[in-house]
């Protein structure tokens, strides 16, 4: 593809997207499905130059504030006008009009990128969020998270681009075996710092074709995200409830900690998200593991009957910026309120499967206080016959970052994982 079409195809995504409710992951996919003629290695341009977009998602809108429609167009020149440092006339270059290019640009659009050009690279001087892109409404709830250092060094760690981890599913290869593989499909790793199956990605691409991939001997999952599983302790004599399952990936990791014993039932309020869960379990050799809509009805059937339930909570996202820095677009706080009640109503339907003695586990991808320490307070407030139970946690963890009572918090500043909330507490 020539630029033009390939920043004409980038405007095109940005539009969808910003006219949807969906996250940026899927109408991408979608995207590409029905442009199924644009190449692979331009599709990994076109995804690229949207996610660097929304890493200066703040600064952009800053500059355009002022631009009320076509905003996928104005934010692809925005960009290429003060971060890729692009003059009027080479931008005019690819806006050309000419077959797969953007239309030629008007005479407003010419005048806005005069006015923001030779803007310098110190954004010193600008608002805080615009410096860290960060939502302007979520400057108090930062505050009650974190020292004014700190959301600076959260803030930029979570506007890095994030790395590529493997987890090994030892159920059919040791992490050192997977290593092994990759290497000889021209991919170097290196052993994790926590997670003891996983490997972290140095160089070489990893995509879902390839055989380790596909052929279920490895997952694509985070550091921080293998933890939340490791730190379960599931045991192969349990039954185990994961409550929020979606496409598996912390099935996955809990069937193999179990060895392909116990039962583990895998819960989703949209059957549809457990499809590709199945035939990654299919993959992975995994028939410990039972996939069910979760319902009302479900969860009456089955009250005090689970030794663990793993309540990986939907929640803002706000931990994983890194590798979906789109989420910080469209999230509010209206939104935010909106997801407590949910978490709340989650909480309370996945204590009923707790037996006594039991463990639930409850997890976000979250760096808000609200959706994670204040929950689980507000849990065990209204829920009296649960306690807090400490968290086993691996040493080399545990030295980084003591775990305060029942909880952990992992950040990609202070861990180099996802930014993740960890709690447990047992019915007594």
């Amino acid at each position: 593809m020539q630029h033009g079409a390939k920043i004409f195809a980038t405007i095109d995504l940005l539009d969808a997207f910003f006219i949807s409710a969906m996250p940026f992951d899927i109408i991408m996919a979608r995207f590409f499905k029905n442009n199924r003629w644009i190449g692979s290695s331009d599709r990994r341009e076109i995804a690229e130059l949207s996610y660097a977009i929304f890493r200066n998602y703040e600064l952009i809108k800053f500059y355009s504030s002022s631009i009320t429609a076509n905003f996928g167009r104005f934010f692809v020149i925005t960009f290429l006008t003060i971060k890729q440092k692009l003059s009027s006339q080479q931008i005019a270059e690819i806006f050309s009009g000419k077959l797969y290019s953007p239309s030629k640009l008007t005479d407003f659009e010419l005048r806005f990128i005069k006015s923001i050009e030779g803007i310098p690279d110190d954004i010193t001087k600008l608002p805080r969020h615009v410096q860290l892109n960060y939502p302007l409404w979520m400057e108090s709830y930062l505050r009650r998270m974190y020292s004014d250092e700190s959301i600076v060094t959260e803030m930029q760690a979570l506007n890095q681009k994030a790395c590529v981890d493997l987890r090994a599913n030892t159920l059919k290869i040791t992490s050192g075996e997977l290593k092994q593989m990759l290497q000889a499909s021209g991919i170097e790793t290196e052993e994790m710092r926590y997670a003891p199956h996983g490997l972290r990605v140095l160089n070489g691409r990893i995509s879902r074709n390839l055989d380790v991939i596909s052929k279920g001997f490895a997952a694509i999952q985070d550091e921080g995200s293998q933890l939340v599983a490791e730190m379960c302790q599931a045991k192969p004599t349990d039954t185990v409830v994961d409550f929020c399952a979606g496409a598996g990936g912390k099935t996955l990791a809990l069937a193999a900690a179990m060895r392909n014993r116990g039962r583990i039932f895998a819960l989703d309020k949209y059957p549809e998200r457990l499809e590709n869960a199945k035939i990654r379990l299919q993959k992975a050799n995994v028939n410990n593991v039972f996939c069910h809509e979760l319902t009302s009805k479900w969860i009456k059937r089955h009250s005090e009957c689970a030794d663990l339930v793993l309540v990986d909570a939907p929640c803002s996202g706000s931990g994983t910026w890194r590798r979906n820095p789109d989420m910080r677009a469209k999230f509010s706080n209206t939104d935010l309120e909106e997801l407590l009640a949910v978490q709340s109503k989650i909480l309370e339907s996945a204590g009923k499967l707790v037996k006594k003695g039991g463990r639930l586990l409850y997890a976000t991808c979250s760096i808000l206080m609200e959706e994670n320490d204040d929950q689980m307070n507000n849990f065990l407030k209204n829920f009296p016959e649960f306690e807090a139970m400490d968290l086993e946690i691996h040493p080399k963890l545990a030295a980084v970052q003591p775990q305060h009572g029942h909880s952990l918090r992992l950040s990609p500043a202070v861990h180099g994982t996802d930014g993740f909330f960890v709690a447990c507490v047992r019915k007594k």
